[in-house]
Order: C-alpha cells, then sequence, then structure tokens
C-alpha cells in the first residue's frame, strides 16, 4: 500500500509543509524510518531530533515551521499517527475465507453462519452458535451451548468453556481461556473440597482480550466484562468479577473473586485486587498496587495497600529520606542522654 504525503494530510486534517507528491509506504519510529516511511513527534523535543531522521515526513505539531524534511502539521500528532497506522493495517488484512476447513470438528446442531470462518482443529460444540462474519483460527475449543457475536475474530488455542456469551467484533488473542472454574474450594475435614462453578461469562462487544488471560466462570450468576473494555495479556480475573464498559487492565493484573469496576476505570501493570471491593467509575490504579478496600469513582490511588496517589507519592519520598533521618534521631537521643545526665547531676550537687 502507498499514500502520497498529500493524501495522509487529508486524512488527518494537516498541512504539508514540503513535498506532497512524496509517496510513502509504511510507517515507523524516528530512527528507523526511511525515505519512503512516515514517523511523527509529539512535542517540540521531538521536533528537534527529527534533524538526524531519515523518514520521508513527518506528522508535527502546529507551528513547528519549515523543517529539513517533508512535515504535516497537525492538533495532535500522537492521534493523527494512530490514524495513518491504522489505515495502513486495514490495507494490509487479508479476510479469511468463509466456511468451515474440513479438518474441524463441527456439532452436527451447531448453528454456524455462512459468513463466519471456522480454521483447521477446531471443536464447535453441541447447540453453539457462530455469528456473521466471526473468525474462528486453528486449534479452538468452544464449548456446549456458548455463543460468539458476529465480526469477533478469536487467535489460535483459544479455549471457550460451555454456556460463554461473547459479543460482537471481540478479539481474543492466542491461549487466553473464558468460562475455566473458579477458584472455589472450601476445607472440611482437612481436606479442600471443590465448590461446583454452576455460573457463566459474558463479554460485551467490542472487548479485547490478551494472550494467556484467564476468566473464571462465575459460582453462580455472571462473570461479566462490559462492552468497550480492553484486557491486556497474563491477566487473571477471577469468578463473578464484574468490569464495567471501556475499561483498561494492563498486563499481569489479578481480580479476586467477587471485585466490581465501573466504567472507564484504568488498571495498571501488576495490580491485585482482594476480592468482594467496588472500585467506581473513572478511577484509576497505579501499577503494582494492591486494592484492599473500596475506591471511590473518579480516584487516582497507588501503593501496597492503595491509597491516595498524591498521598503516596509523599510517603515514597518519605521513604527515601528514612536512613537520615534514622541518623538524625539517633542523634537527637544522644543530646537527650546528655542533657538528661546534666540534669541529673545538677540534682544531685542540688540536694
Amino acid at each position: 500500500m502507498e499514500m502520497s504525503v498529500k493524501q495522509i494530510a487529508q486524512l488527518v486534517q494537516g498541512t504539508v509543509l514540503g513535498d506532497e507528491a512524496i509517496m510513502i509506504n509504511q510507517v515507523n519510529g524516528m530512527a528507523e524510518a526511511q525515505a519512503d516511511q512516515l514517523t511523527f513527534a509529539r512535542d517540540a523535543a521531538y521536533v528537534r531530533q527529527l534533524a538526524d531522521s531519515q523518514a520521508g515526513a513527518a506528522l508535527v505539531p502546529r507551528g513547528s515551521g519549515t523543517l529539513s524534511l517533508t512535515t504535516i502539521e497537525v492538533d495532535q500528532p500522537d492521534l493523527a499517527f494512530f490514524l495513518v497506522l491504522r489505515a495502513f493495517a486495514d490495507q494490509l488484512k487479508n479476510p479469511p475465507r468463509a466456511g468451515s476447513h474440513p479438518q474441524a470438528v463441527i456439532a452436527d446442531d451447531a448453528q454456524i453462519h455462512e459468513s463466519a470462518s471456522i480454521g483447521p482443529f477446531c471443536v464447535i460444540s453441541s447447540g453453539v452458535r457462530i455469528d456473521e462474519g466471526a473468525v474462528l483460527q486453528a486449534n479452538i475449543f468452544v464449548g456446549e451451548e456458548s455463543h460468539i457475536g458476529a465480526g469477533t475474530h478469536i487467535y489460535p488455542q483459544v479455549v471457550i468453556r460451555e454456556n460463554t456469551e461473547i459479543g460482537k467484533n471481540c478479539i481474543i488473542h492466542a491461549g487466553a481461556c473464558i468460562g475455566s472454574d473458579g477458584f472455589g474450594f472450601v476445607p472440611m475435614d482437612g481436606i479442600w473440597n471443590k465448590i461446583p462453578q454452576i455460573g457463566t461469562v459474558s463479554i460485551g462487544d467490542d472487548v479485547e482480550i490478551g494472550s494467556n488471560t484467564a476468566i473464571d466462570r462465575a459460582t453462580f450468576g455472571v462473570t461479566r466484562i462490559g462492552s468497550g473494555t480492553k484486557i491486556d495479556n497474563l491477566v487473571q480475573i477471577g469468578h463473578n468479577v464484574i468490569i464495567g464498559k471501556h475499561c483498561a487492565v494492563a498486563g499481569m493484573a489479578g481480580f479476586a473473586g467477587s471485585t466490581t469496576l465501573g466504567d472507564q476505570v484504568r488498571v495498571g501493570a501488576n495490580v491485585g485486587f482482594s476480592g468482594h471491593i467496588t472500585v467506581g467509575d473513572g478511577s484509576t490504579i497505579g501499577a503494582r498496587s494492591g486494592v484492599m478496600r473500596n475506591v471511590e469513582p473518579g480516584a487516582v490511588v497507588s501503593g501496597l495497600p492503595a491509597i491516595d496517589h498524591k498521598k503516596q507519592l509523599r510517603v515514597m519520598a518519605a521513604q527515601l529520606r528514612t536512613p537520615e533521618m534514622l541518623r538524625r534521631i539517633a542523634a537527637l537521643e544522644k543530646q537527650l542522654e546528655a542533657l538528661k545526665e546534666i540534669k541529673d547531676d545538677e540534682t544531685k550537687d542540688n540536694s
């Protein structure tokens, strides 16, 4: 695929300074870009670095002025670069052929839309419904009575257990497991007895689930992921967890059972939730935090245990001063001991 600088400027509503006829066939980072590629500079500091770039053209903030290479001035270079990247990615897509591979195993009563694509070695169980334009690549298991919505794309080695509901236009990356048993056990007579996990999982529309993420089925009721939510790789979501709409969850986060997230919550990498807590709409959880109690809507928290982020920064700054504070305390203790000795001597003299 190729686009001229002029065409790119029209796509991002930008202004060309330089040669608008240059043809661009790819996007790349500032240091790696070549003469037929586009890069971007998000602010003035990066604009100065363009002097050393071999790129054919660059997206820059408005007001950057004439540079040594052709530029497209835009209001938001990051957003403009995303739009161009998406345009190139869309052109590179090779839609899979509709129909089922002869080496797929499909139950007689499964309902598969004629436009869906089922790859080799997929197993489609009894009562499954797969809607228009869905794509299942190789080696995917879909359990009984599950439903996969229109336009959803599932990559190889995904397991979708029974009675799972997956919405429209979702993306599920390789190795994910949806609907595995929740971690429920009760001790009796010195041994752990398994609690039957008889609930389901419901995934909304436009949800993306990363590689090797596990979403457990509810003990009873539903584990639910809201529409528009994006989940990174290696995330553990326990039974009966509710995650709202348009949330973003970074890698290696872990949700203990019955955690509830509101809408538009942002969760950093490696965050742990203790379970049976509620995180309010629009809140942000810093990376490597431990959330052990409810979080108010719109709050920004971090640390272990997670507290207000600004307060946590003060705590961290105080921790860095701890060695010096301990030395000062030791010195003060010595001074107090010396003053005590002087006072004791004065008391003896007066007596």
